[in-house]
């Protein structure tokens, strides 16, 4: 991941202010002052989502590159799942509810591994059971508004602002959109004013619309009324079933988006996340 860019800045504050803030330099996690500060300011604002629901599973043809499962394939040093847990973590969110199902043992074992800085659930299954079916799996650890992500995807967008929007538009549910030069080769949105309206799967002809799911969402805990236990889609079932109702918005976005299903996404994936 790229260093987060800094700028000098001078403040006043009072003294009693800042030995208080001195107070929290222990010479191991926090080294000095700019870092006392920035940390402490960060717990401030942090974002007011704390939970995240990524879904790491599929069908074994779908989510294999090579002889590995796509979320274990590496990118640098870490995993792809690794890199998304980490890229959400830097959205303020420390508590993840991973759901995967093929190799998911191979999953967790790696994850037990490792020294996190955040707080990682399982959720598992025999086999793919779409993407409706984890929302149910996990819907007792989702009681306030909470982000649901794709395991082999990478946005840089604006996190707070799109909390912003989500609450502003008073949907149940918000969409991240990013453009593509291609639209028919995926599913395409149609978008009224800040509401999605309904989607297109892979429209053969020009329909005007360059806005495709980039598999961000942000869930009111209330979307598990919207959602039927036989539902296998979120992208099918669920969502045009908001849509329609008129309680979906759609959050547009410029920036990078990486989306990893085939060997030269990986590599793509390497190159931009050196």
């Amino acid at each position: 991941m790229k260093k987060e860019s800094r700028t000098r800045v001078t403040i006043s504050i009072r003294k009693d202010i800042l030995a208080k803030i001195d107070a929290t330099i222990d010479g191991f996690t926090i080294r000095s002052r700019s870092q006392a500060i920035e940390f402490l300011l960060s717990k401030v604002l942090k974002g007011k989502v704390n939970t995240a629901l990524v879904l790491a599973g599929g069908k074994p043809a779908n989510i294999t590159i090579g002889n590995t499962v796509k979320f274990l394939a590496k990118i640098g040093n870490k995993t792809l799942l690794e890199r998304v847990l980490e890229h959400l973590n830097s959205f303020g969110i420390d508590e993840f509810i991973v759901y995967a199902d093929y190799k998911s043992d191979e999953i967790i074992e790696y994850f037990e591994q490792l020294p996190l800085s955040y707080e990682l659930h399982f959720i598992t299954a025999k086999k793919a059971t779409g993407t409706a079916q984890p929302l149910l799996k996990a819907k007792r650890m989702l009681n306030s508004t909470f982000l649901l992500a794709y395991g082999d995807t990478i946005c840089e967008l604006n996190f707070s602002d799109m909390y912003r929007f989500h609450k502003e538009s008073k949907a149940i549910a918000t969409v991240a959109l990013t453009t593509v030069s291609m639209p028919k080769d995926y599913g395409v949105v149609i978008l009224e004013g800040s509401r999605i309206k309904g989607f297109i799967e892979k429209p053969k002809v020009n329909i005007g619309s360059y806005l495709i799911n980039a598999g961000y969402f942000l869930f009111e805990p209330e979307i598990f009324q919207y959602i039927r236990k036989n539902d296998k889609s979120l992208e099918r079932d669920i969502l045009p079933r908001l849509a329609k109702q008129y309680m979906l918005a759609g959050y547009p976005f410029q920036g990078l988006y990486l989306n990893v299903n085939t060997k030269s996404d990986l590599e793509r994936a390497r190159n931009a996340l050196r």
